[in-house]
């Protein structure tokens, strides 16, 4: 949790340093489409997202962005030997830059530093304690297309691909996530 902290608090301040031009900050929310790359069978769990965004502008057609959200991501299985969807809860701060291509449609490229704080799973309609099985980190690259209006709303998607495995014992089991999100700066 400390290493979480850290890692926020880093990313904030490298946002004050790069800021020529100003600051601004909004609430998101959005929707979450959510699967394990690596697993056979493996289908989309849907969830949600929410939090703040922190966007430090560089110049007219560059900003650095900073989001805190509560994420939800996991995975679900549909197959003749088993009914499981599993639910993984992070807390995501996603750093990316935001390139302007024409007035507000803007190109998002970074990564995501997630931490897993809850796991729930249900096998056949029976929860299973799944608390340690998966790691408590998660990184994943994003990339994203995103539209910001003159009067304040933001609305973006977002692809994020896992780089560390979901499990120690799979190492080659991946997270992959659509996320929709709709959001307002101030």
């Amino acid at each position: 949790m400390k290493k979480l902290i850290l890692l926020c608090a880093a990313a904030l301040l490298s946002l004050g340093t790069i800021s020529a031009q100003g600051w601004a900050w909004g609430p998101k929310v959005g929707a979450t489409f959510a699967t394990a790359n690596g697993i056979p069978d493996a289908k989309i769990l849907p969830g949600v997202s929410a939090g703040l965004f922190f966007e430090s502008i560089a110049c007219n057609w560059f900003v650095i962005e900073s989001d805190l959200l509560f994420s939800m991501q996991g995975f679900k299985v549909d197959n003749e030997n088993a009914d499981a969807s599993v639910r993984l809860n992070y807390i995501s701060m996603p750093i990316l830059g935001k390139y302007y291509v024409i007035d507000g449609l803007n190109l998002q490229m970074g990564a995501s530093f997630d931490y897993l704080v809850h796991t729930s799973a249900k096998v056949n309609d029976d929860k299973v304690d799944m608390d340690g099985d998966f790691n408590r980190f998660n990184i994943q690259l994003l990339a994203g297309l995103a539209y910001d209006f003159d009067f304040g709303m933001v609305i973006e998607g977002r692809y994020r691909y896992g780089l560390t495995p979901l499990t120690p014992e799979a190492e080659d089991v991946y997270s992959g996530m659509l996320q929709l999100s709709v959001g307002w700066r101030f």
